[in-house]
């Protein structure tokens, strides 16, 4: 019996959308970098030439530290303070161009139908947990999450520490719980529970077939597996 389902939050829940990109543009145009190391860096974080982002590199993937630290190879600053930079630059950025927070499909139904069905919600992110908690506020769906497990606040994924605090927490067996993702960090993070791939964030079928044989195309229709 399913008790929980735990989302990946952007490419899962929230369309993983070119603002991503454009905030990583506009992060290093306030820096010193020639436009040789630029490419450089975007080739190595998964920003492609046309502008796409490669599934499973590290700014589909990863978390600000893994971006922070890519950064500091390139950048004449210490690795905290690019930290720092950058998530506030990423949760102002998000702010100023809430546009960007899209959907994947309708939330609040889906939302609505897993807690009529009894079920907990949880968010477990690759990003930060301002950003995350903007996102489902912004949307008017903070309401449903019972739990956000944040890159800032547990081991980032496939680290288990997070699952296990929320397992604990709710007292809950992996095959109690379902976990929806769109990356390889996402299933591996779920291989003990149910792991569904959804198809459209930035993971390929033939990439979650290797890990999964239940793939949707958005979360709404993960209610068929209740």
């Amino acid at each position: 019996m399913i008790k929980a389902i735990l989302f990946d939050k952007d490419g899962t829940l929230l369309e993983y959308t070119e603002g991503w990109v454009d905030s990583i543009v506009e992060f290093l145009e306030e820096k010193t970098i020639d436009e040789d190391k630029k490419k450089k860096l975007f080739k190595e974080i998964g920003i492609r030439e046309d502008g796409g982002v490669e599934e499973n590199s590290i700014l589909s993937s990863e978390t600000a530290m893994d971006l922070a630290i890519i950064f500091s190879k390139y950048l004449d600053e210490d690795l905290d303070e690019i930290y720092r930079e950058l998530d506030d630059h990423l949760l102002n950025y998000l702010k100023e161009n809430n546009r960007f927070i899209r959907e994947t499909c309708d939330l609040r139904s889906l939302f609505e139908a897993l807690k009529d069905r009894g079920i907990l919600i949880g968010i477990f992110t690759s990003d930060n947990y301002r950003q995350a908690k903007y996102s489902m506020v912004y949307l008017g769906l903070d309401s449903f999450i019972d739990f956000y497990a944040a890159a800032d606040i547990y081991k980032k994924k496939p680290n288990k520490e997070s699952l296990e605090v929320f397992k604990r927490k709710y007292s809950l067996e992996d095959q109690e719980i379902i976990i929806v993702g769109d990356s390889r960090v996402d299933m591996v993070f779920g291989e003990d529970t149910i792991k569904v791939g959804v198809l459209c964030g930035t993971g390929s079928r033939e990439m979650l077939a290797k890990y999964t044989d239940n793939i949707i195309d958005d979360p709404s229709q993960v209610l068929k597996f209740l």
